[in-house]
């Protein structure tokens, strides 16, 4: 399926990129008592786990080692803690359906278009109590949701940690009728745990590249990200306001080769507008990448949208 979307977005198959990320070379830095968690052949760049400071110098000594980035420190208390949270209530003065007929897609659903035939890779902090909620009993009795894992743990279980992606779900594939009407509801889906909602580090950026990486070998036509970076629990790490070039961010770099992959690749702007930072976040700066804000009911941009 993956080369099949390629072909036909008339992309080379295969190409450099597609090379994994040369064992021999990751196992020389795992006998120096680092545990792999993750590779990126887009980027080529490892992520490893230490039970103690690793010693960056003696890896920078390694002739294939172009640089050493720390990407996570342990003990530091999250400045970020709820950063998934979001508000519940009901609106009795807007339709059910509003946001499908505020963007048009009620006349797309009645000329058949619902989805159907797609793969969408949704990346997420949890997809909690998906696997038994009403609103997506439909897509589940079709077997509509062919993969789900976790990047952040390392298995398949998805189904915890934060509703926060059981919500983008909802708004994509809920059904349930008088109550909520989503965009794609025929179309098929792989949920994907990315981030860690009990800190903000930019490990969390691999963890997501390992997401788009495994999207496209599955062979997603698109990836749906509610999430962003750039600024983290230890502020040495943080972005700057002009690292949102499009080209800086780590994470920025794994969304756009996403896209020349022939992946449709949707990232929220963010929620900053009424917080110090204001401006968009990565990888929403890409400039292969839809950027997507928010509105309320009336079509008004929201107070806190990027």
């Amino acid at each position: 399926r993956a080369i099949s979307r390629r072909e036909k977005a008339g992309i080379k198959v295969p190409d450099n990129d597609d090379l994994p990320v040369y064992r021999p070379y990751l196992n020389q830095v795992s006998a120096r008592g680092l545990d792999l968690h993750s590779t990126s052949k887009w980027l080529n760049t490892g992520p490893f786990r230490s039970a103690s400071p690793a010693a960056t110098g003696e890896l920078m000594l390694l002739p294939f080692v172009d640089s050493v980035i720390i990407v996570k420190r342990p003990g530091k208390k999250s400045i970020t803690e709820g950063k998934l949270d979001f508000a519940t209530g009901t609106n009795i003065t807007q339709s059910f359906n509003n946001p499908l007929t505020m963007i048009g897609g009620d006349a797309l659903h009645n000329s058949g278009y619902t989805g159907k035939g797609i793969l969408i890779a949704v990346l997420d902090g949890g997809f909690s109590r998906a696997d038994v909620i009403p609103s997506l009993a439909g897509l589940r009795s079709r077997k509509g949701i062919i993969a789900t894992y976790d990047f952040v743990r390392g298995d398949s279980y998805v189904y915890g940690f934060h509703d926060h992606g059981t919500a983008v779900m909802s708004v994509l594939a809920g059904s349930l009728p008088g109550l909520i009407a989503g965009t794609a509801p025929g179309a098929d889906y792989c949920l994907l745990r990315t981030e860690d909602g009990g800190s903000e580090f930019p490990v969390e950026e691999d963890y997501w590249a390992a997401g788009a990486e495994y999207a496209d070998s599955i062979g997603a036509d698109i990836i749906s990200s509610s999430l962003g970076y750039y600024t983290f629990d230890d502020p040495s790490m943080s972005y700057s306001f002009a690292d949102m070039d499009g080209n800086s961010a780590f994470v920025t770099k794994a969304a756009d080769i996403a896209a020349s992959k022939g992946i449709v690749v949707i990232a929220s702007a963010g929620n900053e507008r009424n917080k110090p930072w204001q401006r968009i976040i990565a990888p929403s700066d890409g400039d292969n990448v839809v950027a997507a804000g928010a509105v309320d009911g009336y079509n008004v941009i929201s107070s806190f949208s990027s």
